[in-house]
């Protein structure tokens, strides 16, 4: 049995297309749990409407392990995909390619394939070409030497994940504020399980973000994988920064889109410039801390402890 849980906020926009799929998927969803913090649109009214459970959440309390364990306790099925609310199964045989690989020996999470929407900037198309190629591959403890971080890889956009062991181990981490995917990812590998990147089961999922929006985002990855030492041990996250801008540069140049060249580097500086700040989040006056993560309710709710 596969349940499918979704963590909304005034997702009505979007939402539809993405539950409109998931009843027209070859290998059947039994159940769709949606866990929403707050909406003031009418998410609630689209989720009731593809018979979708509804359980709610705070904005103040929401967080990106605790809420999306939250929802697993109330789920019934064997294997628990999780979704994001922006995110479209690109064909009907989405959820079956993505839950395949969890059929084989030692591999617990799988996660998809991300393409960009129609309309697309050039930088995020890249992105989501960098981090989600066509080829497929299944990742154990013996990929760390060779992959790094990368090893670690994966995506709550769109992953499976087999019930028992996810409990085993667990589940993601609490009172976090980004990456618990990625995070629970290396518990998975270091218990010696195995992740799949599944390429043959395809989401669209991108986004436009502004450069200041980039930065927030990557304010909040800094500080989620400073509270994982063991990770950041195994490869220095600017390498990766550099081998990516050096085939971004590439990519722009290949898409006769040089107007985007500027563009380019003006995100790596957000990002790395808010990457550095995360990872120093500690250092920062507690007050400021809400303003520049992406995630302010986080912030809010924790800058009396950190």
């Amino acid at each position: 049995m596969i349940s499918v849980i979704i963590p909304t906020l005034n997702g009505a926009k979007e939402l539809p297309k993405l539950l409109e799929q998931l009843t027209l998927q070859t290998t059947k969803v039994q159940e769709i749990i949606i866990i929403d913090s707050e909406s003031v649109d009418k998410t609630l009214q689209v989720a009731k409407s593809y018979g979708a459970k509804i359980l709610n959440v705070s904005r103040d309390n929401f967080d990106h392990g605790g809420t999306r364990n939250l929802a697993a306790t109330k789920a019934t099925g064997d294997i628990i995909v999780f979704m994001t609310q922006d995110a479209v199964p690109a064909n009907k045989e989405t959820i079956g390619k993505l839950i395949e690989p969890l059929a084989e020996q030692g591999i617990i999470v799988s996660y998809a394939r991300q393409l960009p929407k129609t309309g697309t900037k050039t930088t995020d198309k890249f992105l989501r070409q960098y981090n989600y190629p066509a080829s497929s591959k299944v990742k154990s403890k013996e990929d760390i030497p060779a992959l790094g971080i990368g090893t670690f890889q994966n995506s709550n956009v769109c992953a499976a994940y087999q019930r028992t062991e996810f409990e085993k181990l667990g589940g993601f981490p609490q009172s976090i504020v980004s990456n618990e995917d990625m995070l629970f990812a290396a518990r998975v590998i270091m218990a010696g399980y195995k992740v799949a990147y599944t390429a043959e089961a395809m989401v669209l999922h991108s986004h436009n973000y502004s450069c200041w929006q980039l930065f927030k985002r990557y304010f909040d990855i800094g500080a989620s994988l400073n509270n994982a030492p063991f990770i950041k041990q195994l490869g220095k996250a600017e390498t990766k920064g550099l081998d990516f801008l050096s085939k971004q540069l590439k990519y722009v140049y290949t898409e006769s889109d040089l107007p985007s060249v500027p563009t380019v580097f003006l995100e790596a500086f957000c990002k790395y410039a808010g990457f550095k700040l995360g990872e120093n989040h500690r250092l920062l006056p507690k007050a400021f801390k809400k303003y520049l993560g992406l995630h302010r309710g986080y912030w809010s709710r924790v800058s009396n402890i950190l």
